[in-house]
């Protein structure tokens, strides 16, 4: 079973020697002045080293080459430490934020430290066990190693957390993977190769320590794939390809038959040739992937500057707007004196505008707290057939003034008890029904409510205006958009269905509508019920 386990482990050695020391050296040529390259690659090498060194430590007998061994696995242990404090502290910057005073100190307790490995100090000896399991018995500078480890640890994930905070886009997901993948990492080792074979004496874990170490290089091998850290994803489509020429060529030297050497070769050539466009276009994508992302992050700031700069015209025109409405309400109501019916009729024009544009203004700071979450509602039991009534009535006399039929359909027994800012829904009723009078031009409008499903209330606004097509609809809801069969007709910017939806969607609802052009429109939301025990 032993020597089965040994196999494992010494195909896994192969395996990760022959991946991460060209990539080691690879990622070190990439940019030889950045630290995070250079402390990468230092990483690699000395996880290597170390993953070699423990495992050998099971396939020797001899007492004191196991002794030797385990004392200069705890050696690297200490470097690995060291190397992992700055690489956390680093990534992905090209200069070390350390400073060289602390920096300096702990280099020299390192280095202390991995001498002492060799004086005994740190594992004075070892047991094997029956099943050739190793445990170390301690020496007088283990607890100082142990501390060493947590606290050189502890402080490269402070610093990686830190900066995880403060990042955005690209960087914070590079930061999200490296943090997942060394803490997992350091978590395995701590226990089942730190604190159960040093502090339980159980080192039958000890053997597993390649698995751990693949799955670190599984996780940051996809964090580079995902994320082009360090230019790999080039460097891995490179080594496949020159393997497969190697393999191909091979047959071509091996092979004895005439026949199947040309065929060989013609399809090594072919290779070579595939290979080469391969590469070729591997780069140019990965060059167009990075562009495109700069270029998506610039969109991305774009428009957060776009939504500030929208909040703070909004803010700063609501005030003169609301001063305008009231010196007009003012002369309108006699306030300055008699003035003509003329003029009074122009002053009635210049309100409606005035109150347009202060709803549009209204709209435009709901969106911006909604999106932001800073608008505070205030949530509330209501009955829904309340908020519906009073819209209805408040429209009543506008729908009568164009001649069309307006009437509400609330059947006996309906539930409709729901949570919410009753203010806010109201909003959302009112913007249906003033929709549905603005656009129709004859026919007639139905509020009409239902329990369409157990536990939930339904609202449609039905209206015989001039409909809606399919590829509209889709973008209705959308922010900014407006139908073009109405954008012509009335002063807006398209901003009142977003708000509807984005205020639905808070209160756990639903929201849609039913259309076809020339045919009417029904627009719908549902909500759910307040639960009864």
């Amino acid at each position: 079973m032993l020597e089965f386990d040994l196999n494992i482990n010494t195909l896994i050695i192969a395996v990760f020697g022959l991946v991460n020391i060209p990539l080691s050296i690879w990622i070190f040529i990439q940019n030889p002045k950045s630290w995070t390259n250079k402390l990468f690659s230092f990483l690699i090498i000395t996880l290597t080293v170390y993953l070699v060194v423990n495992t050998e430590l099971y396939v020797f007998k001899d007492y004191k080459v196991r002794f030797l061994l385990g004392s200069f696995i705890m050696g690297i242990g200490a470097i690995i430490n060291l190397l992992v404090f700055l690489f956390l502290s680093t990534f992905p910057d090209p200069i070390i934020r350390v400073k060289k005073k602390v920096i300096i100190p702990i280099a020299i307790v390192t280095f202390l430290l991995f001498i002492s490995t060799f004086f005994g100090l740190i594992i004075k000896g070892i047991i094997v066990n029956p099943d050739n399991s190793v445990t170390p018995e301690t020496g007088i500078l283990m607890p100082f190693f142990g501390l060493h480890t947590l606290v050189l640890i502890v402080a490269g994930f402070i610093s990686l957390i830190k900066r995880r905070k403060a990042a955005e886009g690209i960087d914070k997901s590079r930061l999200n993977y490296i943090f997942f993948a060394f803490g997992a990492l350091f978590f395995l080792v701590l226990v089942f190769n730190f604190i159960l074979p040093v502090i339980f004496k159980n080192g039958f874990f000890v053997p597993f320590l390649p698995i751990y170490i693949l799955m670190f290089l599984v996780i940051v091998s996809y964090t580079i794939v995902k994320h082009s850290l360090f230019g790999l994803s080039v460097l891995a489509t490179q080594a496949l390809t020159i393997l497969l020429w190697v393999i191909l060529f091979s047959n071509v030297i091996v092979v004895h038959d005439s026949t199947q050497r040309l065929i060989n070769i013609v399809i090594f050539s072919a290779s070579l040739i595939s290979g080469i466009l391969l590469i070729r276009s591997v780069i140019t994508e990965v060059k167009q992937r990075e562009k495109l992302r700069e270029l998506n992050d610039k969109l991305k700031e774009l428009d957060k500057q776009k939504d500030e700069f929208v909040s703070m015209a909004a803010h700063e025109l609501r005030s003169p707007l609301t001063a305008i409405k009231g010196y007009v309400s003012m002369i309108i109501e006699g306030d300055t004196g008699d003035i003509p019916e003329k003029a009074r009729q122009f002053l009635a024009d210049a309100m409606a505008v005035t109150d347009r544009l202060v709803r549009l203004v209204n709209n435009m700071l709901d969106v911006s707290r909604i999106e932001e979450g800073r608008i505070v509602y205030q949530i509330e039991e209501t009955s829904l057939i309340r908020a519906v009534q009073e819209i209805y009535y408040s429209f009543r006399v506008e729908a009568e003034r164009k001649n069309l039929v307006i009437k509400l359909d609330t059947p006996n027994g309906l539930e409709d008890n729901v949570k919410v800012d009753p203010d806010r829904v109201r909003e959302v009723i009112s913007n249906f029904v003033s929709n549905a009078i603005k656009f129709t031009e004859k026919g007639r409008i139905d509020i009409i409510m239902s329990n369409p499903k157990p536990g939930f209330v339904k609202v449609e606004v039905v209206d015989t205006g001039p409909g809606i097509s399919k590829e509209e609809q889709a973008k209705l809801f959308q922010k900014f958009y407006r139908a073009e069969s109405t954008a012509g007709k009335t002063f807006g910017t398209g901003l009142g269905l977003y708000i509807t939806k984005l205020l639905i969607e808070q209160f756990g609802g639903t929201i849609g509508l039913k259309s076809e052009v020339n045919k009417g429109s029904n627009f719908w939301f549902e909500l759910p019920l307040v639960k009864r025990l």
